[in-house]
């Protein structure tokens, strides 16, 4: 029988995360809500509340970072590809050829062929009204996704996490453009894991550093990853627990050694005496 987790067990587990792996920023919940009765009544609304709009991944910034929860509806957004991805627009097939040859393609109708039949979307059916999204560690609902911008030494201590779990490596399709979808869609869509690399969007206006990836995972896979992250810990082989450590005389090619003792220096081989 699956595990029933409550928003109290996201929480915590939120805040397990962040300490196994010195998070700088919160993991983000993340909720699809079909009913303006489901936005939580904390949850700012940028349009309604700030009569302004923001960008998908500067939501998500402003969650991680400020710790805000924010719900983004259809008059929310300031970029049209979430708009897209989770269908709160229609694409008429005028619309495709136009959008599809602003992308970046060698040929106008490879972008237009792509956003016609390679760009990602929700599940045919699914027409939320949007998205809430909260800091995990004080989520007020159960998350459909959880995303997590994180160092590369951190997402080594994940990988090892999944694998233990899976006893499979990740497999992935990457992109350099749309991240706050790339990252998304295909985890909503089914996929347990993904792993995203910020686009520039995400640089340029959501200030994402540039030593980030975004590593994202359903919302019912999270118990078992914390789980095997303090194993990992336990074993000596955490995030926290492994360090950099310098040696005296390491290993070096066998011509160093050669001019060492041409010069009369230790070589530290088994012919220095």
């Amino acid at each position: 029988m699956p595990e029933i987790l409550t928003q109290h067990d996201f929480q915590h587990m939120g805040e397990e995360l962040s300490a196994l792996l010195t998070l700088r920023y919160s993991p983000i919940a993340m909720k699809l809500i079909y009913d303006e009765d489901e936005i939580p009544a904390d949850s700012m609304r940028p349009y309604r509340d700030k009569n302004g709009h923001l960008a998908m991944c500067q939501a998500f910034a402003m969650v991680r970072r400020e710790r805000k929860s924010i719900t983004m509806l259809k008059d929310d957004h300031w970029c049209v590809w979430p708009l897209v991805s989770y269908g709160m627009v229609e694409l008429t097939d005028e619309d495709i050829e136009y959008m599809g040859k602003m992308l970046f393609f060698s040929e106008p109708e490879k972008g237009v062929e792509f956003l016609r039949s390679g760009y990602p979307r929700l599940k045919s059916g699914w027409q939320p009204l949007g998205f809430t999204l909260a800091p995990l560690e004080k989520t007020d609902f159960v998350p459909d996704v959880i995303s997590v911008y994180c160092r590369p030494a951190q997402l080594r201590s994940i990988l090892m996490a999944v694998r233990y779990e899976t006893g499979e490596m990740l497999r992935l399709s990457l992109d350099s453009v749309d991240s706050c979808v790339h990252s998304t869609i295909p985890v909503l869509n089914g996929q347990d894991f993904n792993l995203t690399v910020p686009d520039a969007g995400e640089y340029e206006r959501a200030l994402t550093d540039e030593d980030e990836l975004i590593f994202t995972l359903r919302g019912e896979r999270l118990s078992a990853v914390v789980k095997n992250l303090k194993l990992l810990s336990q074993a000596g082989f955490g995030y926290r627990e492994l360090a950099m450590g310098l040696q005296y005389d390491t290993p070096r090619p066998e011509f160093y050694n050669t001019m060492f003792r041409k010069w009369g220096l230790k070589t530290g081989s088994q012919w220095d005496k």
